[in-house]
């Protein structure tokens, strides 16, 4: 991919992810199984999986729809197991097993349909079984009977067994609460379906609590982001850059972008960035979000538009007008757009838009 089709273009060091992987695995003293559903928080599923698997032993990705789960087996293969977190519509059971999907079971009636599909085919089927242990989202209640499950079901053979924390980076009595919960639910499990494996723990659980599970599903922190008040060594994985592609000199006085939001207060020279919010640059960072010039801090001034931002270039000094922008990176994290935009990097991360092209970076082949 040219970097300089359009000036603005995302970097992506899979050395750092896979740094990440190996500080997730050491944290969770399990076989971790990595969650890269949309599009891998807008790295790249394909890419960041066809990388783990030539430089790690992971086998199994965790995504969130049927959808990515077929992307991602044509873009692999068949050299890991799929597990589609969310749901999976009767009409595509067949496209799930031919595809060698695991689906996840989180109530009876998706359990009946599927059991029935399997019947009708006169086959078996690998499954993943999600429990409720106080997400209040999907999941089987915690009293939940196995033995019922598996005579009303036997077509559905139990692989995993689930369950999500709601509060592990924020509420650590009501996160023991749930690990406890879900450890009795495993114990019962193990009695009907000796060889299930447990995965409960994603990133925020990591830092704060012991696993005793086979799996855990870490994300964000693959990605170089947690609590800000952690320090375990991960980095982020993705920089974007762009570049000035247009300089005007501005009076004292003058409005910048739509809505004349910004006056200047001095004559200013001012930049203009092929970069806006239809390529998920958050418009909540107009007036407010910044820019890095070899090493020089220029704010955002004006409204972010659809496809370009326009940044105070007065400090700048002229022999550096073309240098690289750094947009987001190790100078302007997400986690700091986040807090600017009052939301989350998840969210800062996953609105990267596809018209940013992807280029990656890392460890020699």
């Amino acid at each position: 991919m040219n970097r300089n089709l359009r000036g603005t273009y995302a970097l992506v060091d899979l050395e750092r992810y896979l740094n990440n992987l190996n500080i997730a695995r050491k944290l969770s003293k399990s076989y971790i199984t990595p969650v890269i559903k949309a599009n891998g928080y807008g790295h790249g599923a394909i890419e960041l999986a066809r990388f783990t698997l030539e430089h790690s032993d992971i086998r199994i990705f965790c995504v969130a729809t049927f959808e990515e789960g077929i992307t991602l087996r044509d873009g692999i293969g068949e050299a890991a197991e799929i597990i589609v977190l969310g749901f999976v519509d009767e009409y595509f059971f067949n496209e799930l097993i031919t595809n060698n999907l695991l689906i996840n079971i989180y109530d009876d009636e998706i359990a009946f349909r599927f059991n029935k599909y399997l019947e009708k085919k006169g086959m078996k089927y690998p499954v993943s079984i999600k429990i409720d242990t106080g997400m209040n989202r999907l999941g089987f209640d915690v009293s939940m009977n196995f033995r019922d499950f598996n005579e009303k079901y036997p077509n559905l053979i139990p692989k995993v067994l689930m369950s999500h924390l709601s509060s592990p980076d924020s509420d650590l009595e009501y996160t023991s609460w749930q690990i406890d919960r879900f450890s009795s639910v495993v114990e019962r499990a193990k009695k009907i379906f000796p060889h299930i494996k447990s995965s409960l723990f994603n990133s925020s659980a990591l830092l704060s609590f012991e696993n005793s599970f086979d799996y855990s599903r870490p994300g964000i922190l693959t990605y170089g982001f947690v609590k800000s008040d952690y320090d375990i060594g991960i980095k982020p994985v993705m920089k974007i850059f762009s570049k000035i592609i247009h300089v005007k000199y501005l009076d004292k006085n003058e409005s910048v972008g739509y809505n004349r939001t910004y006056i200047t207060g001095k004559k200013t020279i001012l930049g203009v960035l092929p970069i806006g919010y239809a390529d998920g640059y958050n418009r909540l960072l107009s007036n407010k979000g910044f820019v890095y010039v070899d090493g020089y801090k220029c704010p955002i001034i004006g409204r972010i538009c659809m496809d370009m931002t326009m940044i105070d270039i007065s400090d700048l000094p002229e022999g550096k007008w073309y240098k690289e922008v750094e947009i987001l990176g190790d100078n302007i994290r997400a986690d700091e757009m986040a807090k600017m935009c009052n939301t989350i990097s998840y969210e800062i991360l996953t609105s990267i838009s596809p018209r940013i092209p992807r280029i990656y970076e890392g460890i020699d082949e």
